[in-house]
């Protein structure tokens, strides 16, 4: 499968999928201030989407060094459909919440390990910056498409307050149309099957080992975590701002758009500026923006989702060259649930951690205490001795 053909099929099947994420993300909040949720549940329900992940990541990494990336991802496919579904068809409840986010959360980990390990795989002799920045602008378009198609769907469905059912369907929709790309990038995935069939299972340690592992998933896991709290906390800020929902849907999607456009030509401005710049750069801006958040009202939020867009939208390609640049093919899958399930066990303890902490004192307490996680992340990047560009120094 040639690169432009398999870059076109995966930035679809990325971009429906993260659109059906994010939009359920969204909705999961609004009806769990249907059912009175408070900043605690909303940080609880944020860590539910976690913690499969915790436990599935790295056997699913594993798997797809051995079957492909694409079948990973199409069985995530339907696993987070099945979640959609039990919203859908079953009586609105707390503990149907929680079992329909750790579902979706589930399936959701599927999709991302296998079209990252895909990319990883795929990208073998080229840039590994150019094959993530790819996927990482297309699930930014779907975080374009994702929140304003379900906020709309939602309003009019009912104009007094969010349709969270309406808005459930459109989500169920995306993930259903990502599901026959399956047959376009299964070929891809024909010569990795047969080679890995061949190939000696390589162990563990080979990830383990890897020189500065620690501190990719850490910035990682930093970016993520700030990903994560934004999507779960804007509600509550927009409630607290008598923010219409349709608003937040398109200042989101404002952010998602910056963050595409970020990402563009990705390979050149990493071979001009270096990887380590470019990650202290962006994550700055985001912690400046955290911090001015709380106080913005809906116009003063227009330059901040802009600067999220930078912030949110370099890293989280240059952590995935970075995680796998640093670490041998034959494990990329591995490596790459490795990062995933060190993001979400920050996932589960940063929410939490911020709504029992942060959450009594309010939006100001709630944001800084994510800016000063996004810190933290900037202070190991500076430290760290990887390389500004692929295939050099400790890479």
């Amino acid at each position: 499968m040639t690169g432009p053909a398999w870059r076109a099929a995966l930035s679809t099947q990325a971009a429906l999928s993260q659109a059906s994420w994010v939009g359920v993300r969204l909705m999961v909040g609004y009806r769990a201030l249907e059912l009175g949720g408070d900043p605690l549940l909303l940080a609880a329900l944020a860590a539910s989407f976690a913690v499969p992940t915790i436990v599935a990541a790295l056997p699913a990494g594993r798997i797809c060094d051995r079957v492909g990336g694409s079948t990973v991802a199409f069985a995530g496919l339907l696993i987070a459909s099945a979640g959609a579904i039990v919203v859908l068809t079953l009586p609105s409840t707390v503990l149907l919440l929680f079992a329909a986010t750790l579902t979706i959360g589930l399936g959701h980990l599927c999709v991302m390990i296998g079209q990252q390990t895909f990319v990883a795989h795929a990208s073998r002799g080229g840039s590994m910056d150019s094959g993530f920045g790819t996927l990482s602008a297309a699930a930014s378009i779907g975080q374009l498409i994702g929140p304003p198609a379900v906020t709309i769907a939602a309003t009019l469905a009912a104009r007094d307050q969010p349709d969270t059912t309406a808005g459930f369907a459109v989500c169920l929709a995306f993930t259903v149309l990502a599901l026959p790309l399956i047959l376009f990038l299964r070929r891809g995935d024909t010569h990795r099957r047969t080679t890995a069939a061949k190939a000696p299972r390589a162990p563990l340690s080979a990830v383990m080992k890897a020189p500065e592992l620690w501190r990719a998933l850490a910035v990682s896991g930093a970016v993520l975590v700030t990903v994560d709290l934004l999507y779960t906390f804007v509600p509550l800020w927009a409630v607290e701002k008598g923010i219409a929902p349709v608003t937040v849907g398109l200042l989101l999607a404002l952010r998602a758009v910056v963050s595409v456009v970020s990402r563009l030509g990705l390979a050149r401005i990493v071979a001009r500026f270096g990887r380590r710049t470019l990650l202290v750069v962006a994550m700055l801006t985001g912690v400046a923006s955290l911090v001015a958040l709380p106080f913005a009202d809906q116009w003063g939020a227009i330059p901040v989702m802009i600067a999220l867009g930078i912030a949110l939208g370099l890293p989280q390609p240059l952590t995935m060259a970075w995680t796998t640049a640093i670490t041998p093919p034959a494990v990329h899958g591995a490596a790459l649930g490795l990062r995933l399930t060190a993001n979400r066990v920050l996932q589960v303890l940063i929410p939490v951690s911020v709504g029992l902490i942060a959450g009594p004192f309010g939006l100001v307490a709630i944001f800084w205490s994510n800016a000063a996680v996004l810190a933290v992340g900037v202070a190991v990047v500076a430290t760290s001795r990887t390389s500004d560009r692929d295939g050099e120094g400790s890479e």
